[in-house]
């Protein structure tokens, strides 16, 4: 269930965004619509997946679909978006389908690639939409990383209880 209804919620997000964007007349280009449909074409394999009993293959699609997506608007854009927040929806995803290593894993790698991304950033071999400055890395990739691994360790806090909970 939780492959489903996060594949559904990420995809009415983006249709709220290029709606909210059409409104406020900021939208800049249909690139962004063949970009959305093509997300949620993968978003859907993830629902059929799913509905078809192969959770676990849902979820890995799922989960590295969003990797990429958030390591691609990182590298585009740079890590100081209110965007590299959506990286916790791969570190929740593997905690909850997978396992609370993988968890780990992802939350460490999003760690090391905020902190590379900024460094290579201040180092001008990274160029990105938006200018670097060096809040990014002596503020937001710390603080990105303090988040992604405290996400972590209270959701794998959670997850037992809650299995022995509900599988009583």
């Amino acid at each position: 269930m939780v492959v489903i209804i996060t594949s559904l919620a990420i995809s009415g997000a983006m249709i709220l965004l290029v709606v909210y964007w059409l409104v406020t007349k900021s939208f800049e280009t249909v690139k962004t619509i063949f970009a959305m449909l093509a997300i949620m074409l993968g978003l859907a394999l993830c629902v059929w997946l799913a509905l078809n009993n192969q959770v676990r293959t849902a979820a890995w699609i799922l989960i590295v679909l969003m990797l990429l997506l958030n390591f691609a608007n990182m590298l585009g854009y740079g890590i100081a978006t209110s965007a590299s927040a959506a990286y916790l929806i791969p570190i929740l995803l593997a905690m909850f389908c997978i396992d609370t290593t993988t968890g780990y894993v992802i939350a460490m790698l999003g760690c090391m690639a905020v902190f590379v991304i900024a460094f290579l950033q201040s180092k001008e071999k990274l160029k990105t939409f938006l200018p670097y400055q060096v809040s990014h890395l002596t503020f937001d990739a710390p603080v990105l990383s303090l988040v992604y691994v405290l996400i972590t360790f209270i959701t794998g806090s959670w997850i037992t209880p809650l299995k022995e909970f509900l599988f009583k």
